[in-house]
Parts: C-alpha cells; sequence; structure tokens
C-alpha cells in the first residue's frame, strides 16, 4: 500500500499528500501507545516510497501545517531517509511556525517533533545537527534552539507521556546539560513509567519508552547522573530495577 501511495505520488493533490503521510504516520505509531519514536518498523522498505511523498510534499510547505510536518518526520525517522534536503526544508517550516504559532504548539507537539528528530539523528541518515549547506545547517541551529526553548518554557506542563515522546536520543543528543537536567527532573516529579504509591499500575508502553530514556542517558554519560539531585538519580535508579526485572520476567 505504501508503494502505491509513493507510486501515484506525484499526481497527488497537497490533501492527498498530507493523507499519505498522515496514514503512514498513524502506522507506525499503533506500534507505541505513546506516540514516542524509535525510527519504528520500516528501514531501507519505506525509504524509497518515503523520499517519493517527501519530493512532491517539499514543494508545498509553505502552505502546509504543524500535523504534516510531524507525520513527515515521523516518516523520515522510520525510513532511514538519507537525503538532508528534505530535511532541511522541513525544520526550516518548522522554524516558520514555531515563531508565528507559539500558542499552537502544545507539549505534546513540542515532544513529537523532538522525538522524531531525535530518532532521525541516531539512524544515521539526515540530522538536525547538519544541513546540506552552510546557510542550512545555521537555519537548523536556530530551529532546534527555538524548539529547545519552547520545550523548556512548557516543561511544567509536560505529563509523563510527552516526556516519554522526548526520547533519549533527542534529550542526550539536543539539550545542553542544564535543559537535560530540567527535563529528567520533571521526569523525576512526574514518576514518568513508574506505579505511583495509590495507582492501579502503569501505562506499560509509557513504563517502556521511560526505560529506554533511563537506558540511554545512562550510556551518554555516567558523570552527567553522577552529577544529578538525589530524587533524579533515585528515579533513573527505579527505571533501571524495573527494565531489570522486566527482562528477567
Amino acid at each position: 500500500a505504501v508503494a502505491a501511495l509513493a507510486a501515484g505520488a506525484h499526481r497527488l493533490p497537497s490533501s492527498g499528500l498530507v493523507l499519505a503521510f498522515e496514514r503512514i504516520a498513524s502506522g507506525l505509531a499503533a506500534t507505541d501507545g505513546t506516540g514516542a519514536c524509535s525510527g519504528g518498523p520500516g528501514g531501507e522498505g519505506l525509504r524509497a516510497p518515503a523520499e517519493a511523498l517527501l519530493g512532491c510534499l517539499t514543494p508545498q510547505l509553505g502552505a502546509l501545517g504543524a500535523r504534516v510536518l510531524a507525520d513527515a518526520l515521523r516518516v523520515m525517522a522510520a525510513a532511514q531517509v538519507q537525503e538532508q534536503t528534505f530535511l532541511d526544508m522541513l525544520l526550516a517550516r518548522l522554524l516558520v511556525m514555531l515563531r508565528q504559532e507559539r500558542s499552537s504548539f502544545t507539549p505534546s507537539a513540542l515532544a513529537e517533533f523532538a522525538g522524531a528528530l531525535g530518532a532521525l539523528h541516531e539512524a544515521g541518515g539526515a540530522s538536525a545537527k547538519r544541513g546540506a549547506a552552510g546557510a542550512s545547517a545555521a537555519a537548523n541551529k536556530r530551529c532546534l534552539d527555538t524548539l529547545n526553548e519552547q520545550i523548556v518554557a512548557s516543561l511544567d506542563q509536560f505529563d509523563e507521556r510527552d516526556i516519554a515522546r522526548l526520547g533519549g536520543h533527542f534529550i542526550t543528543g539536543f539539550l545542553d546539560d542544564a535543559q537535560r537536567r530540567m527535563v529528567l527532573q520533571r521526569a523525576a516529579e512526574l514518576g514518568a513509567g513508574l506505579v505511583a504509591a495509590g495507582d492501579a499500575g502503569v501505562d506499560p508502553l509509557v513504563a517502556a519508552a521511560m526505560q529506554r530514556v533511563e537506558l540511554v542517558v545512562r550510556k551518554h554519560s555516567f558523570a552527567f547522573i553522577a552529577s544529578l539531585p538525589d530524587q533524579t538519580k533515585d528515579y533513573l535508579m527505579k527505571l533501571k530495577l524495573a527494565s531489570d526485572k522486566a527482562a528477567r520476567a
């Protein structure tokens, strides 16, 4: 079905392209109820159809909204798209929207963009840390700076699912130490992925996503973890213990 969509991509109106990305992204999201993006199913089998759709989508970006941008980034991450120019154009549009429509970006939307960018970077293809040219690299940095600033500014509104959506690869790869510390502190305050006193249980998808976050953070820098406040260190240790227990089950 994806290949058929891509084969006819050049004949699709903008509404058809939006629907195509929505359908593919929905299929990816169905594998992870948090909406987190881990690269997901897809890989090389999805790459050619994704690139065909992106090639048709990018000339129309100025008329498209945040939803299709998020879907396109999720598809790029799952397909491990290598073409940097596609990402540069998506980020240029995202930067405009972050600046002009700031109030429309909910914590969930900010986290979804962040998670997709982290997964795409980790996949080793296109990356928001680079650019096809010097000007594009500078523009991508401005987009990341703006995204990070808005995440930090709205962090007190993030729930555990939003934290899970950020993903470990964005937290370690795109946030500075101070921002990373704030995100993990918020996760600890929420007890994201852990069973709280009086609760019937924990969302297993959120728990699994937060256990992946803990693993990525731990592998990134033990020295950073050692510098965290006790509450945050204790929280991360509980996630690790829960992960170890699940592995033994």
